[in-house]
């Protein structure tokens, strides 16, 4: 097959080498033989007229030339994987790509849940979970890198629909040896005294919960801190600290983790689906949100 003078197979094969910096796994991925791999290659380079790859007797890179061409191909051969799918998808329902995009305490919570469901009632699926920050989750619902997201929406989100899913708690998780690991609950002042470990200041999550403990005037004294909620349970886990973290964010916790609610002030966030406003959802999206309201709803 051809596009614009460019054959695809030959452009499949240039990103297959350049992401396994090695002919031979590549052949191999592709079913190819090496010799057969680099015709492709030499044929594409020669078409471009420019070298893409550089070889040596030990190791493949690529070239100044090939590394702005590499993107430009890829988004190129997953645009087109895109509409075969999405052709599918009309026809069937039952098939295609959906990619997601969720702040990391609902990607390692809830979202899970939903999508195992999902591909239980339509095994065709491919799915893309994207983890990151509120605004990163937002902005890719925005620019068409995610079909929906999941976030907290405490402020409104321009461009994009929320619908509310219900209110995430923050709770106290803490060392299983912790003394205060057999209680059912802490008063929110004693974390005053309390060492603890906190998300960086520039998490989304950070910033919500900093604002909701001046709220309340309870300073906390942060002597650790870490970019990830992951991270965050690990480092309780170990011993090195007590931290407040979204319940979600406990579902799937360690053993060495107990959590124990706050008794006081409430500190918490909603948490929504994101969908874009100027465009409709897929009707593979569309499948998805039931599955999403019911695995946070669990």
């Amino acid at each position: 097959m051809q596009s614009n003078g460019l054959d695809l197979d030959q452009l499949r094969a240039f990103v297959t080498v350049a992401d396994l910096r090695s002919f031979r796994q590549a052949a191999v991925e592709l079913h190819l033989s090496p010799p057969a791999l680099s015709r492709r290659v030499e044929r594409l380079e020669e078409r471009v007229g420019a070298r893409l790859l550089d070889r040596t007797s030990r190791s493949v890179r690529l070239s100044v030339v090939g590394e702005a061409f590499v993107e430009r191909v890829r988004s190129v051969l997953e645009d087109l994987d895109d509409a075969v799918l999405g052709v599918n998808e009309l026809s069937s329902g039952h098939t295609g790509r959906l990619t997601i995009a969720a702040v990391p305490s609902a990607a390692c919570g809830f979202v899970p849940q939903a999508l195992a469901r999902l591909t239980a009632r339509y095994p065709g699926v491919r799915l893309r979970l994207l983890d990151g920050s509120l605004q990163a989750t937002a902005l890719a619902v925005l620019g068409g890198q995610a079909d929906l997201g999941i976030g907290f929406c405490d402020d409104a989100l321009p461009g994009l629909q929320v619908e509310l899913l219900g209110e995430d708690p923050y709770v106290l998780a803490l060392p299983a040896a912790h003394r205060w690991a057999g209680r059912r609950t802490v008063r929110l002042q004693d974390l005053g005294d309390e060492p603890m470990l906190s998300l960086a200041a520039s998490s989304g999550n950070r910033a919500l919960l900093d604002l909701q403990l001046a709220q309340a005037g309870v300073v906390l004294q942060v002597t650790h801190e870490t970019a990830h909620v992951w991270a965050l349970i690990g480092m309780v886990e170990a011993g090195l600290g007590c931290a407040l973290v979204p319940a979600m964010a406990l579902r799937s916790a360690p053993a060495g983790v107990a959590a124990v609610a706050l008794r006081g002030r409430p500190l918490g966030r909603k948490i929504g689906l994101l969908t874009p406003l100027e465009r409709r959802l897929t009707p593979l999206a569309q499948r998805l949100l039931p599955e999403l309201r019911a695995a946070f709803a669990a």
